[in-house]
């Protein structure tokens, strides 16, 4: 399926390394390949995904829908002796922590199942559009004012 890699992405698979914060719904702490043996370990925010925190009502369910989601492609890939299991197609985000006021610098991603081209990002965010009434994570309001 080289034709739907119009970008440069990184083949990546998922970090074995828990986070502090642990990964909720909307990022994922992921090992990306940037090629001649180079690895960069990043927490990825999935672009366009809006999970409610681990706190509040629904981040448990995401979080729980999103580890089902990517553990289902690990698994395929295992199963394959495929050892990158996920295409990311990354940008860098600079912005201001609100509740911090300090400076942060993450990478926004998009991530596809390498063997379907499936995009999870779409897969989480519909799964989140079922359950209305855990509304949206941090972030969200900023993202549709800048949006709108």
């Amino acid at each position: 399926m080289t034709w739907l890699w119009e970008f440069s992405p990184y083949r990546a698979k998922l970090s074995d390394k828990p986070r502090e914060h642990g990964d909720d719904g909307d990022t994922v702490l992921m090992i990306l390949d940037e090629g001649f043996d180079d690895h960069a370990e990043r927490a990825i925010r999935l672009a366009g995904v809006w999970a409610p925190e681990r706190r509040q009502n629904g981040g448990p369910e995401v979080a729980a829908f999103a580890a089902l989601v990517f553990g289902e492609v690990v698994e395929r890939a295992t199963a394959h002796r495929e050892r990158w299991p996920f295409m990311v197609k990354t940008e860098k985000v600079d912005g201001l922590e609100s509740s911090q006021r300090r400076t942060f610098v993450r990478y926004a991603g998009t991530v596809y199942a390498r063997d379907t081209g499936e995009c999870l990002n779409q897969v989480i965010a519909d799964f989140i559009a079922q359950h209305p009434e855990w509304g949206r994570g941090t972030g969200s309001a900023a993202a549709a004012h800048a949006n709108g």
